[in-house]
């Protein structure tokens, strides 16, 4: 089990639940288009922290994905609520991820205000979660 496999599976169930819409993933190629919305994923964990000691021990980590959707300006919000209540509603607190053998556990999901930024009404959906890295 490993970091790789948590970023896995939250990247795979992120891929699912923004179906249809034009996302960049990290370090991947991506051209936002026109007048349409898109989202931007970010994958960002904390340090791991020993949960149980030697060889055969488990580090906890954690973290957040973090999701910008964004909107033409002008359009209004009810597109950003309707997406950021499609996230929740797929990542409910204590539901659980898997990839690979390595389980992921979901906290929560919550979301910013929307604002203006480089042209695009953009609301920030962050999704908390941790999982037990085997060592």
């Amino acid at each position: 089990m490993s970091l790789d496999l948590v970023q896995r599976a939250l990247m795979e169930k992120m891929t699912t639940v923004l179906e249809g819409v034009p996302t960049a993933f990290e370090n991947q190629p991506f051209v936002p288009p026109e007048g349409k919305h898109w989202a931007q994923v970010h994958f960002v964990p904390n340090l791991p922290v020993i949960e149980t000691l030697g060889d055969q021990g488990q580090d906890l980590v954690d973290g957040f994905v973090q999701v910008d959707l964004n909107y033409p300006p002008g359009t209004g919000s009810a597109q950003a609520r309707q997406d950021f209540e499609r996230i929740r509603a797929a990542l409910p607190g204590g539901s659980r991820l898997r990839y690979d053998g390595q389980e992921v556990v979901i906290r929560n999901v919550g979301r910013s205000q929307g604002r203006i930024l480089n042209n695009w009404y953009r609301v920030y959906v962050t999704v908390s979660w941790y999982a037990l890295i085997p060592r």
